[in-house]
């Protein structure tokens, strides 16, 4: 006799049982993990190519001139420009023809909040609105230059329009 018993014999059928449907449970475990993964996978790679695709990335192009080589002679286009004097130049700066006054007759100020970054309440009567604006921030065109005590400096091409209380 080999010395195993008939009940020895079904108690290791049963164990070899018990230990293939662990390892399928497990299986299936971890085949759902992997699906979850891919699929996220998949996503993340369509939103990104999504991204790309649909954006328009605007790369610099560079415009490299390379000097002439000795002998060959320059186009007409790239030959060098008479030298301007500071006086002779011309800057051409887009003025309003507006008075200054007019430009923000719509605006009011209300008041300056004080503290770390001083803060300034400004109502535009036409749109009928109230701005909080701090050092920086747009109101229409107008760009907030400084805020102080009782009055607010505005910057609008480069001109300086104060609003007070």
């Amino acid at each position: 006799m080999t010395g195993i018993t008939p009940e020895q014999k079904l108690l290791n059928v049963i164990k070899a049982a018990q230990a293939k449907f662990r390892l399928k449970k497990e299986l299936k475990i971890f085949t759902k993990i992997n699906i979850a993964l891919v699929t996220l996978i998949i996503v993340m790679l369509a939103v990104f190519l999504k991204d790309i695709v649909s954006s328009n990335y605007n790369i610099p192009q560079l415009n490299v001139t390379l000097p002439p080589q000795r002998g060959e002679v320059l186009p007409a286009a790239l030959e060098p420009k008479e030298r301007l004097n500071k006086d002779e130049i011309a800057v051409k700066e887009e003025r309003p023809l507006i008075p200054k006054d007019d430009l923000v007759k719509d605006f009011v100020l209300l008041g300056v909040v004080e503290g770390k970054r001083n803060q300034a309440v400004i109502e535009d009567k036409k749109a009928k609105k109230t701005f909080f604006l701090y050092k920086g921030d747009m109101i229409k065109e107008f760009k907030v230059y400084d805020i102080k005590d009782g009055k607010v400096i505005l910057d609008y091409k480069g001109e300086r329009i104060e609003l007070k209380i």
